[in-house]
């Protein structure tokens, strides 16, 4: 599991989907760290744990002040060389505007010019935002209640 997946609700945005990257002792890149340099990397969002804690408990807008720009919109700036589906030679599905980062994008998009476990894990990326998740990394610690 590389992620936690929640959802908050919100008087001011309503219901906002989140997928928190799981903390590996005190790297917030959890196992996403061979994201990092990369443009699915680029596009998680860093909060506080302090705001995220107040979100938790009822009070969102700091976290939502943090969150930028909307994950279809961190889709569409992928780069063009980081678009196309790495599976699309051997695909018999294939179809160039849906097998690359989009809305409908399929469940079986492998990101290109990655190997190894960093393959599966921007495809996580890219899934979650295609289903309207922010990808978060928590920086700092959190409060309990």
């Amino acid at each position: 599991m590389f992620f936690v997946n929640f959802a908050l609700q919100t008087q001011e945005w309503g219901e906002v989907l989140f997928s928190r990257i799981l903390p590996v002792g005190d790297d917030n890149w959890g196992c996403c760290r061979p994201l990092c340099g990369t443009p699915w990397g680029d596009g998680l969002v860093v909060v506080s744990g302090d705001d995220l804690s107040h979100a938790l408990h009822g009070r969102a807008l700091p976290l939502l002040r943090t969150l930028g720009v909307p994950p279809e919109v961190r889709l569409r700036r992928i780069p063009s060389d980081w678009r196309p589906c790495a599976g699309q030679r051997g695909c018999i599905t294939y179809q160039q505007e849906f097998c690359q980062p989009c809305l409908k994008m399929p469940g079986c998009f492998v990101p290109p010019e990655l190997s190894g476990e960093a393959v599966i894990l921007a495809s996580s990326v890219a899934l979650a935002w295609r289903d309207g998740r922010y990808v978060i990394r928590v920086e700092g610690s959190e409060f309990v209640v």
